[in-house]
C-alpha cells in the first residue's frame, strides 16, 4: 500500500458561527470514520488497564489506614509517614497516568465509564483480601453500573473535536458554559467543605465524595486538554504548540486538583469500606465528568 493511501488521524474541525462553536465532522460511514472507532479503541484498552491498577492502588492505601488504626479508631500516626501508604499512591498515580493518556485517543464521555472494570476489581479484592461484606445489594448495584456503562459506550459519538491550544485559547475558554461551570465547582467546593462536611461527613459517604467528584472533574477537562495536546504534538512533530500556556496551565491543574481530590478520597476511605466508597466514588465521578 502506497503512503498516499494512510489515513490521518480524522477529528472535527471547529467553526464559530454567529451562535458559538459548531463542529464540522467528516463522513463517520467512510475509512475517517473506520480510523477513529480505532483511535477510540485504543483509548478504552488503555483506560482498561488504568482502571485494573487503580483499585489495587486504593486497596493498599485502604489496608494501611485499617493497619494504622488504634483501638478507639483514630490513626496512630499520620498516614503520610507509612511506606505502604506511599506504595499504593504511586500505584495509584501510575493508573492515572494510563488514565490521562487514554484521554488523548478517546473523549470523556466514553474513557470515565469504563471505569466501571476498577468497580468489579475492587469487589474482588476488598471481598477476598480485605474480608470486607459483600452484600446482594452490592452486586445489584455493580449489575446497574454495568449497564449503565454499555448504555453510554454504545451511544458516545465516533467523531470528536481536536483539542488544540488554539482551540482551546480561542472558542473554548471564552464560552460562557466553559467558565460557568468552573465558577460553579469554585463557590460549590468550598460552601459543601464548609457548612456540610463538618456536620455529615462521617455520616455519610457521598458527602466526601462529592466532594472528591467536583474537584476530580476539573481534572479530567484539563486532562482531556492536556493529553489531546500532547499526542497531537507527538503525531503532527508541530512543537509550535508548545509555546501555548494552555498545556502548561492543564499540567498545574492537573497536579492541584489531583492532589486535593485524592485528599478528601482517604478521608472517606478512613471513615467507609472500600465496598461502598469506590462504587459511590465511580458513580458520582463519571456524572461529574461527563457533565464537565
Amino acid at each position: 500500500m502506497s503512503n498516499s493511501s494512510v489515513a490521518t488521524k480524522p477529528h472535527a474541525t471547529a467553526v464559530v458561527t454567529a451562535t458559538g462553536l459548531m463542529l464540522s465532522c467528516p463522513d463517520a460511514t467512510g475509512p475517517h470514520g473506520v480510523e477513529l472507532s480505532n483511535q477510540n479503541m485504543i483509548g478504552v484498552v488503555i483506560a482498561l488497564i488504568a482502571n485494573a491498577v487503580i483499585p489495587l492502588a486504593l486497596n493498599i492505601q485502604k489496608y494501611a489506614h485499617v493497619s494504622n488504626t488504634d483501638a478507639e479508631g483514630k490513626p496512630r500516626r499520620p498516614y503520610i509517614q507509612m511506606p505502604l501508604w506511599w506504595l499504593g499512591i504511586s500505584l495509584m498515580i501510575s493508573g492515572e497516568l494510563f488514565n490521562l493518556l487514554a484521554y488523548g485517543y478517546a473523549p470523556t464521555s466514553l474513557v470515565a465509564p469504563v471505569g466501571a472494570v476498577g468497580v468489579f476489581f475492587n469487589g474482588i479484592i476488598t471481598t477476598t483480601c480485605l474480608k470486607e461484606p459483600f452484600s446482594r445489594q452490592d452486586a445489584v448495584g455493580l449489575l446497574s453500573i454495568a449497564l449503565g456503562v454499555v448504555l453510554v459506550i454504545s451511544s458516545v459519538p465516533e467523531v470528536q473535536l481536536d483539542l488544540t491550544s488554539e482551540v482551546i485559547s480561542k472558542y473554548i475558554l471564552p464560552d460562557p458554559k466553559c467558565w460557568g461551570y468552573f465558577v460553579f465547582v469554585a463557590a460549590l467546593v468550598p460552601m459543601w467543605a464548609i457548612f456540610v462536611k463538618p456536620r455529615y461527613g462521617h455520616k455519610y459517604v457521598l458527602v466526601l465524595l462529592t466532594l472528591c467528584s467536583l474537584i476530580s472533574s476539573v481534572t479530567v477537562v484539563a486532562s482531556r486538554s492536556f493529553s489531546s495536546i500532547l499526542t497531537d504534538v507527538l503525531a503532527t512533530r508541530d512543537f509550535a504548540e508548545l509555546a501555548s500556556p494552555v498545556p502548561f496551565g492543564s499540567l498545574v491543574i492537573i497536579i492541584v486538583t489531583a492532589v486535593w481530590s485524592t485528599a478528601y478520597l482517604n478521608q472517606a476511605m478512613q471513615l467507609f469500606g472500600n465496598n461502598e466508597v469506590v462504587p459511590v466514588y465511580y458513580t458520582t465521578f463519571t456524572l461529574a465528568s461527563v457533565g464537565a
